[in-house]
C-alpha cells in the first residue's frame, strides 16, 4: 500500500473505537516514523500520542517506566490526571521543565503504580518492535498490550521494520499478529513518494536531475536517498550549473551513493560499474550466443541496462573521485572543481561542433533556407572558431566563399582562429599527419610552418636529448643534434639545471657508447660531446665541474682507447 493510502487508511482506523491494537509494518527508511509524524500534526486523537522505542528494553517494567516518562510532557493533554496523581502521591510536582526530576524522585513501584492512571484512554505508539532486547520475551509484551487494551481502553500503534526480522523474530511477530493485532497495514511507499519526502527534507537545487536517477534506480529508502541528495549537495554545492554538466554527473551521483548505502535491490557493486564501458565480456557473449548464460550473465544483463538507462556511458576521473569520497568521507573540492570545469570546456566544444555541423547540412540540402538565413546562422563562427579544428574551418570557410557577402564572415573565423591557436600554443611542434589529406586552409597551414620553425630554432640540445631520454624522437630532434657543436654542448652542460644535468650525461654518455647505432641519426653529435667534456674537464677554473665530468666520462674514455699495450701505461 502506497504512503498516501496508507496515512489514509491508518487515519481512518483511528476514528473506529473498536480497533485497539494497529500494526504498522513496512521495510527499513521506507517513511513509516514520517507517515506517524505527518499523522500526530493533522489528527486528533494522534496529536495527544505516547510515542516511545522498544529499542533495547529488555523487561516490561522498563517499558512502563519508558510510557510514563514519555507522557509527562503529555501531562496538559491530560486535563487533571496528574493533578491527581500529585494528590495521591504527595510528590509535590512543579513546573512543566521539572517533570522529569519529579519522576526520578519516585520510587519505581510508586512510579509503575501510576502507569494503569497515566496510561488509560491513551494512543501508545511503540516503534522499534524488531529492535527489543532478547530477554524481553514476546509474551510479555502480548500480556501487555492485551491487558492495557482491553482493562485500560488503552489504543496502540506498533511500528516494525519487517526486513529486519530475524527467524525468531518473524515468529514472535506472527504470535503477535494473530492474538492481539486488530489490524494490520503494510507500507510500500512507491519511488516518487519516497523521493517526494526526502527532498522535502533535504532541499536541492538538482531536484529534477536526482528524481529522474533516484526513480530509474527504484529506490524507496527516503533515508538512502537523503543520503543520496546530501552527497550531491556537497559535491555539486549551490552554484547553477549547465543542464549538460548536471546530466553527465548526476546519475553517477546518484548510482555509486545507492551502491555505497546498500539501497539497490540486488544491484551492481562498485567495481562493475566503474567498468562499464571499459570492457566487454567476450565469455558472456559467447555462452550467450550459445544459450548458455549463467544466473551471473543474466544479473551482469540486468546491471548493464540500468546504467544505460541512466545514461552512463563510460566512468572517468569523476566517478572515482565519488568513490573515494564515498568510502573515506574525504571530500577534494578542488579536484571535483577541475574536472567540472574540464566537462564544461568539453561540452561548450561538443555544441560548437555540432553547430558546424548542422550549419553545413543545412546549407547543402535545406533549399528553402535563403542566403540571408544561411548567413545569419554562419554569424556564430567567428566568435566560437577556437573550439573548431582546423580542417572543419576550413571547410565552412570553402562554403561561406560561395554565398554572396559570404567571404568577409569566412575571413573574419580565420583570423580568430589563427589569434585563438597563437594564444594557445606553446613550445612544441605541430605534428598532424592527415592520413585523410583533408583540405587545409593556406593561412592556417602557414600559421603551423612559421610556428614549427620558430620552435625548431629556440629548441635547445638539452631538450632534445630530454626528448630522447623519454623514449623517441623526429627530425627536429636529429636536426638539433646534427648541428650543435662542441661549444654547444659545453655551454649546455656548464648553464643546464642540476635537475636536468643528471639524466643528460647519462644519455649522451649511452648514445656515445653505441656511437654506430646512433650516429646514422645524429651525426657527430657524440664526438661534440666528447670533446666538450674532455674541455671541462681540463678547465682548471672549474674545479668541481671539471672533477665530475672527468669522473663520468673516465669510463668511456678507457673504453674507447681499449687496453694498453703491453709494457705500456695508460696515461
Amino acid at each position: 500500500m502506497t504512503f498516501k493510502k496508507t496515512k489514509e487508511q491508518l487515519s481512518q482506523l483511528l476514528d473506529e473505537a473498536d480497533i485497539r491494537v494497529i500494526a504498522l509494518s513496512g521495510k527499513w527508511g521506507t517513511g513509516k516514523t514520517h507517515l506517524i509524524d505527518e499523522l500526530r500534526t493533522s489528527h486528533p486523537k494522534a496529536k495527544r500520542a505516547i510515542y516511545i522505542s522498544l529499542f533495547g528494553l529488555s523487561s516490561i517494567d522498563q517499558l512502563k517506566r519508558k510510557l510514563i516518562e514519555a507522557a509527562v510532557p503529555m501531562s496538559d493533554s491530560h486535563g487533571g490526571t496528574f493533578d491527581s496523581i500529585k494528590e495521591l502521591f504527595k510528590v509535590g510536582f512543579k513546573v512543566a521543565s521539572e517533570h522529569y526530576k519529579a519522576l526520578a524522585a519516585l520510587s519505581d513501584v510508586n512510579l509503575l503504580m501510576m502507569a494503569p492512571v497515566v496510561l488509560r484512554n491513551s494512543l501508545l505508539i511503540v516503534d522499534d518492535i524488531e529492535r527489543k532486547h532478547e530477554t524481553l520475551g514476546i509474551d510479555e509484551v502480548l500480556g501487555f498490550i492485551d491487558e492495557y487494551s482491553k482493562q485500560f481502553e488503552t489504543r496502540f500503534i506498533l511500528i516494525l521494520n519487517d526486513d529486519q526480522l530475524g527467524v525468531a523474530h518473524k515468529q514472535s511477530w506472527q504470535t503477535l499478529h494473530e492474538k492481539v493485532i486488530d489490524q494490520g497495514l503494510k507500507l510500500t511507499t512507491a519511488p516518487d513518494e519516497a523521493f517526494g519526502i526526502a527532498i522535502s527534507l533535504s532541499p536541492s537545487s538538482f531536484q529534477g536531475a536526482l528524481k529522474q536517477a533516484a526513480l530509474t534506480c527504484g529506490l524507496t529508502n527516503i533515508r538512502i536517498i537523503r543520503q543520496v541528495i546530501k552527497v550531491a549537495n556537497r559535491i555539486l554545492g549551490t552554484q547553477p550549473m549547465d543542464e549538460a554538466i548536471v546530466a553527465r554527473v548526476i546519475p553517477s551521483i546518484v548510482l555509486f551513493s545507492a551502491i555505497h548505502y546498500r539501497g539497490l535491490n540486488d544491484g551492481p557493486d562498485v567495481q562493475f560499474a566503474l567498468n562499464i564501458g571499459s570492457s566487454f565480456d567476450w565469455a558472456a557473449y559467447e555462452r550467450k550466443k550459445k544459450s548458455e548464460s549463467t544466473e551471473e550473465d543474466i544479473r551482469a544483463d540486468g546491471w548493464r541496462l540500468l546504467i544505460q538507462e541512466l545514461n552512463i556511458r563510460g566512468c572517468d576521473e569523476f566517478e572515482t573521485v565519488l568513490v573515494e569520497f564515498l568510502e573515506s568521507g574525504l571530500f577534494e573540492s578542488s579536484r571535483i572543481d577541475a574536472i567540472i570545469e574540464r566537462y564544461k570546456s568539453e561540452h561548450e566544444n561538443l555544441q560548437a561542433r555540432e553547430a558546424a555541423q548542422q550549419f553545413l547540412f543545412k546549407e547543402f540540402w535545406d533549399h528553402h533556407l535563403s542566403n540571408a538565413q544561411i548567413l545569419a546562422e554562419a554569424a556564430i563562427f567567428p566568435k566560437i572558431a577556437h573550439m573548431l579544428d582546423p580542417y572543419v574551418i576550413t571547410q565552412l570557410e570553402e562554403v561561406l566563399l560561395e554565398l554572396d557577402g559570404g567571404a568577409f564572415v569566412g575571413q573574419e573565423m580565420i583570423k580568430a582562429w589563427i589569434e585563438a591557436f597563437r594564444a594557445r600554443t606553446n613550445a612544441v611542434e605541430v605534428t598532424d599527419d592527415n592520413p585523410f589529406n583533408r583540405p587545409l586552409h593556406p593561412l592556417i597551414k602557414a600559421e603551423f610552418d612559421q610556428h614549427n620553425r620558430s620552435v625548431q630554432a629556440n629548441a635547445t640540445i638539452v631538450d632534445a636529448v630530454r626528448t630522447i631520454q623519454n623514449g623517441g624522437w623526429n627530425t627536429k630532434e636529429e636536426l638539433i643534434l646534427k648541428r650543435a657543436t662542441a661549444s654547444d654542448f659545453e655551454n649546455a652542460i656548464r648553464t643546464m639545471d642540476i635537475a636536468d644535468l643528471q639524466g643528460f650525461m647519462r644519455r649522451m654518455i649511452d648514445m656515445r657508447s653505441n656511437k654506430d647505432t646512433y650516429e646514422k641519426h645524429f651525426g657527430m653529435a657524440t664526438d661534440h660531446f666528447m670533446d666538450a667534456c674532455k674541455a671541462i674537464a681540463a678547465d682548471t677554473s672549474s674545479t668541481r665541474l671539471a672533477k665530475l665530468i672527468g669522473k663520468l666520462i673516465e669510463k668511456t674514455i678507457a673504453a674507447e682507447q681499449g687496453p694498453a699495450p703491453a709494457g705500456e701505461e695508460v696515461e
